[in-house]
């Protein structure tokens, strides 16, 4: 048999596209996914943001993608590769803000309109969805455009609402406080995601003090302080009240000249405080400590003093 020769110096671009241009007259991707009767793997892609071209970042996480699914496909499951787009969120309204010059949010309830501005937002997902395919084909993966799900399509978004629902009816679902970034700009909280806090679920020690307040009483003499840990030094000069777990152990630690008030579980992680054996005047439950009152470390509120500085529950 004759083998056709190689070139010395092959054109690398030309074999891409005639590989590409093999694949899609073939319907090579359709007959990957054309199992029937195989055991199926699903795959969901989850969705990029359309507010640009793609980059290092989601090419990068792209390639990982497809590479999952090749390894399935060739184990001889069936596994339908449904593209997505994330049509929700700031990222989306932050960049058609920009486009449009908006650096006000009441100007768009106010003179631009609520509808226009969805209709801008939907123009520039809309805009670069092929973009998005360019690139991807280029990369050489396999993706269902044609089927691909929209978060802004009305059946997308009764889906989520069903499935709230369906947790709401289990009793799954409950209203309550929690503390949340918030950008003044946006008039929003801020996700993780949104703060680009991409390291945040890494266990990792962040920088702390160890705060004293003063209060009134004495034991043989000695000043009693309340101890409270903080990683958030800054907050201490709008500090109004400090809290207790009602349930927890505290303990009374004379420590030489001074008396230092501290959960008992803690005094063992910090023996440079209290140390290797401390020595306890006197113990008692977190709900004992609760109304007491105890020094501001800064005057800056003083006038709420009779309200203010005391111990509450967690």
């Amino acid at each position: 048999m004759k083998y056709e020769q190689l070139a010395g110096k092959p054109n690398i671009p030309a074999i891409q596209e005639d590989m590409l241009k093999f694949w899609k007259e073939q319907h090579v991707f359709e007959k990957s996914v054309d199992k029937e009767g195989a055991p199926e793997v699903v795959f969901y892609d989850g969705p990029p943001f359309p507010t640009g071209k793609p980059h290092h970042g989601t090419i990068l996480v792209s390639f990982i993608k497809d590479l999952i699914a090749r390894y399935w496909t060739m184990r001889g499951f069936k596994v339908p590769r449904v593209w997505g787009w994330d049509c929700h969120g700031l990222p989306i309204e932050n960049q058609v803000e920009k486009n449009l010059g908006i650096d006000d949010k009441n100007y768009i309830e106010n003179e631009l309109g609520v509808d226009v501005f969805n209709e801008e937002c939907f123009k520039l997902v809309s805009g670069n969805n092929e973009a998005w395919k360019e690139y991807v084909e280029q990369m050489a993966r396999w993706v269902d455009y044609d089927g691909a799900y929209k978060t802004m399509n009305p059946t997308f978004m009764e889906s989520v609402m069903w499935a709230f629902k369906q947790c709401y009816d289990k009793g799954l679902i409950y209203r309550d406080y929690r503390v949340t970034p918030y950008c003044t700009h946006c008039e929003t909280s801020l996700s993780i995601s949104d703060t680009r806090e991409s390291d945040s679920t890494r266990p990792r020690q962040d920088r702390w003090i160890i705060a004293k307040f003063a209060t009134e009483e004495t034991i043989n003499g000695k000043p009693v302080y309340f101890l409270a840990w903080t990683t958030t030094p800054w907050t201490l000069p709008s500090n109004l009240c400090l809290a207790v777990g009602e349930t927890l152990d505290y303990s009374f630690v004379d420590v030489g000249e001074e008396i230092f008030i501290a959960c008992t579980n803690v005094l063992p992680k910090y023996e440079k405080i209290f140390g290797k054996e401390p020595v306890i005047v006197k113990a008692c439950k977190g709900a004992d400590l609760v109304g007491r009152t105890y020094e501001p470390l800064f005057p800056y509120f003083a006038n709420l003093k009779d309200k203010a500085f005391r111990v509450v529950t967690a």
